[in-house]
């Protein structure tokens, strides 16, 4: 059994260990964290008590801001780093019994990716290539849908259909579903690409006139002007 001190000690290190995203609880929030602490508490429980009196609105959740971008690299990786199928703990089984690789053979670690390009996924889409512009428009497809994000149709709020300001120069407002997707299923605007840290870029003019790609997070604190043609 645990002491009161020891209960705080492990509820302390606990929270230390949750991840936060810093800009979005500065968003929020109005204060920098990266964990979970007694002033994220606080400070979460009074604007929940703001929001219940009407004293403030809430925050737009589906503002992008609030969203990471994440494609093929990104879910290869997590299979294989989670080890999808159990593919990897067959093989530490496999060699423990042979004590050597007589055992592994082409394409033992094939089923993790496959189950990501043509398991059924619905992020996975088919192309049958005869339009070469459909090959284009799958390419910049970005979509709420599927592993991580909504589970289905039926769970899109309405107001995630509606028209979001944040969403402007970076998704392209014409190329959008006209079926049961509207709202989820987007395009990337030109000049607009993902990177690495699962963040979108746009290319844009600096002070000095040059072209620099900067984050969608980075863009949405600034002042930005928009040229006259």
């Amino acid at each position: 059994m645990l002491t009161p001190d020891e209960k705080k000690t492990e509820l302390k290190d606990w929270l230390k260990k949750t991840v936060l995203d810093p800009n979005v609880v500065q968003q929020t929030l109005g204060i920098s964290a990266d964990h979970i602490n007694p002033e994220v508490l606080l400070e979460a429980s009074k604007k929940l008590i703001k929001i219940n009196k009407l004293e403030v609105e809430p925050d737009n959740r589906d503002d992008i801001r609030f969203n990471t971008f994440h494609g093929l690299e990104d879910f290869v990786t997590e299979h294989v780093e989670k080890d999808a199928g159990h593919v990897q703990a067959r093989a530490r089984m496999k060699m423990q019994q042979k004590k050597d690789l007589s055992w592994l053979h082409a394409g033992f670690f094939s089923p993790q990716i496959r189950s990501i390009i043509a398991g059924g996924s619905q992020l996975s889409q088919n192309i049958e290539g005869h339009n070469p512009i459909d090959n284009f428009d799958v390419s910049t497809k970005v979509t709420k849908l599927g592993p991580g994000g909504i589970p289905g149709i039926d769970a899109v709020p309405d107001e995630s259909r509606q028209v979001n300001s944040s969403y402007f120069g970076f998704l392209d407002p014409f190329r959008i579903s006209e079926t049961k997707t509207v709202g989820v299923d987007h395009r990337f605007a030109h000049n607009v690409i993902k990177g690495r840290d699962n963040k979108i870029y746009r290319l844009v003019l600096n002070k000095e006139k040059k072209p620099v790609w900067v984050d969608h997070e980075e863009l949405l604190r600034s002042k930005v002007g928009i040229p006259e043609y």
